[in-house]
């Protein structure tokens, strides 16, 4: 699992020598969009690449495209060198195009507002980004490329920065076009990229890794992709963990990025996505607990379990087919879940919206189909009239009305519209129970009058 609690790291430049550079691809996208586009060509857990600008800054979106896509192909090919088991996975989409990394979904995002100076850039990029672009699902980690000047001066520049997922917020890392020759070629981009992607997932561990240092780096090898600075030398000549004993296939027992599901596993026999979860529904009781259900999704290895939403936020994994929230009553909200399997695929998410207290929803808030039962019977009271015994009870309350209650005597079920039934004594010979049954159906909790109170 990745760690929730919020890690700030960067990557300072001591100025670099020329660099094997990452080649530029025709990016093949139809359209331009600020948004993560659907469907998923890749199915899974994935990067999710972002051409940032601020309000008025030069749009080059058209010359940064490819090389955003080549940037993306240099870091799958470099990884696939490191370990032929794993590679990152990137968000594509189904564009029509020659090659992988052309169908790269990329997002074009202007800003709502300016970021500042280098101090408070990261920040307020993923704060703008989150909050208002949407840019939240934690089945992705946001690799973003900022263009537009940081305010930065002096021969030491931070290249990047990245910070991990914590409680709705998703994990990102950003590179800084305006620094440390990002700009000027194609060499020292995918080194930061590639570094504070590793950062944005976790690693590294400084308080286990036995060669952390740093603010969550490395300092056994110079060579080592999670050094805290920039040195000479391409992508080729940095290596994914040089011991393979501080963040990626260690033998320790904390975080191991080699497990990360943002991964690619090219050893797995796991091939598919599973099943789409069917049969979403969804009800609430009168405190505001709101059962959350579905049908089970398959898959071609398994297991599988499940991530359920609330409102475009993550909410928690469970392993069985219904998932428990609160709600306030009379709150609307769009519930959410999907299947993953072991190895980071996911189905397509399938949703629902709600009122709590009230029922399934349409987009305007009409009802739709009520799913929420009536409340409990409460305050029978028992009066024995010779012969008869005469039960009575408050009445009970339902979002959209009541039908009647249903009252169950030995093996026989009767129906009645009022809060008031008369039985005769010499038929009673156990409970009784009384449950309230609203319009669409839905019964609610039961009252039951022990024989003891009967006879």
């Amino acid at each position: 699992m990745k760690r929730l609690v919020l890690g700030l790291v960067l990557l300072a430049l001591a100025t670099p020598a020329d660099a094997h550079a990452s080649t530029p691809l025709p990016w093949c996208g139809t359209d331009i969009s600020a948004l993560d586009r659907a469907p998923d060509a890749s199915a899974g857990f994935s990067v999710h690449v972002i051409y940032a600008i601020p309000p008025g800054a030069p749009d080059r979106f058209g010359e940064w495209a490819p090389r955003l896509a080549g940037d993306a192909a240099a870091i799958e090919a470099w990884w696939r060198s490191q370990d032929a088991a794993r590679a990152p996975r990137f968000d594509l989409h189904p564009f029509p195009c020659a090659s992988v990394f052309g169908t790269l979904d990329l997002s074009r995002v202007q800003l709502s507002a300016g970021v500042g100076d280098i101090r408070s850039a990261f920040s307020t990029i993923r704060l703008l980004l989150g909050r208002e672009q949407g840019f939240r699902q934690s089945e992705k980690v946001y690799l973003v490329y900022y263009d537009a000047p940081t305010g930065q001066i002096g021969r030491e520049r931070v290249c990047g920065q990245a910070a991990t997922e914590r409680a709705g917020v998703s994990a990102f890392a950003v590179v800084f076009l305006d620094s440390c020759g990002s700009d000027d070629a194609d060499e020292v981009r995918p080194i930061v990229a590639a570094h504070e992607l590793i950062h944005a997932l976790g690693a590294v561990d400084a308080t286990a890794a036995p060669n952390g240092c740093s603010g969550g780096h490395v300092c056994d090898s110079t060579s080592d992709l999670m050094t805290a600075t920039l040195r000479d030398g391409p992508l080729e000549s940095r290596v994914l963990d040089s011991g393979r004993n501080d963040y990626y296939g260690h033998a320790g027992s904390w975080d191991d990025l080699q497990d990360s599901r943002f991964l690619e596993r090219l050893d797995s026999a796991d091939r598919v996505a599973p099943s789409v979860p069917a049969a979403p529904t969804i009800t609430s009781d009168r405190f505001g607990t709101v059962r959350f259900s579905w049908s089970p999704s398959t898959d071609d290895v398994g297991p599988v379990s499940y991530r359920v939403s609330r409102d475009g936020i993550f909410f928690e994994e469970v392993e069985r087919s219904s998932a428990l929230l609160e709600a306030l009553l009379g709150s609307t909200s769009t519930y959410s879940v999907r299947a993953a399997d072991a190895v980071g695929r996911l189905s397509a998410p399938v949703s629902v919206r709600f009122t709590a207290g009230l029922g399934i929803v349409d987009a305007s808030g009409l009802l739709v189909r009520d799913t929420v039962p009536p409340t409990p019977v409460t305050k029978v009271a028992v009066r024995k009239l010779g012969t008869r015994v005469v039960l009575t009870w408050a009445r009970a309350l339902d979002g959209v009305g009541l039908s009647g209650y249903r009252v169950r005597i030995g093996a026989r079920t009767l129906s009645t519209s009022r809060e008031r039934l008369s039985v005769q004594r010499s038929r009673v010979t156990g409970p009784i129970t009384i449950a309230a049954v609203d319009r669409a159906g839905n019964v609610g909790p039961a009252a039951t009058v022990p024989l003891r109170r009967l006879r």
